[in-house]
């Protein structure tokens, strides 16, 4: 399932956390979000930093770190997926219903577009995350944007082997 955004930094220079790439998610819907309000929301975050790359997996039961070292890792992914079979679908499904469909097959269609980032580690473990847009919090991710968090990966890692 993805994620909604929640925060999304990706830049050639570290903020002020030292993050190159800083990404938190949160479950969709409603209650997941009145949950964030309240500040008990289980997040899923991505921190890359000069030295490593920290994923963090939080759910209401506890929390999860995986810290790798930017040598450790061999190789990085991103995918961006667009739901236009499903989007038609549901546009023909729904037209006899006063042209209804004609509004949500494209609503489904921009607010279910995903974003997958992710590392491979040498040991073979593989750690991704499915993005979408969160139209509470409006925060949305390009694919040239997407594309961005691989290349800063991919430079942070060769400037270690270099």
């Amino acid at each position: 399932m993805a994620l909604v955004l929640k925060k999304w930094y990706a830049g050639n220079t570290a903020d002020n956390t030292g993050n190159y790439v800083h990404l938190v998610g949160r479950q969709p819907g409603f209650f997941a979000w009145v949950l964030s309000v309240l500040g008990v929301d289980p997040t899923t975050e991505v921190e890359v930093k000069q030295h490593l790359i920290v994923f963090t997996a939080g759910s209401l039961s506890g929390r999860e770190r995986r810290v790798i070292p930017l040598k450790s890792i061999s190789s990085t992914y991103y995918g961006y997926e667009k739901p236009w079979k499903e989007a038609l679908l549901v546009t023909l499904l729904l037209m006899p219903l006063f042209g209804i469909g004609l509004l949500l097959g494209p609503l489904y269609y921009i607010l279910n577009k995903k974003l997958t980032v992710g590392v491979v580690e040498m040991s073979g473990w593989i750690g991704g995350f499915a993005f979408k847009r969160s139209v509470i919090e409006g925060k949305n991710i390009s694919e040239p944007e997407a594309y961005q968090v691989i290349e800063i990966i991919r430079l942070l890692i060769e400037a270690k082997t270099s």
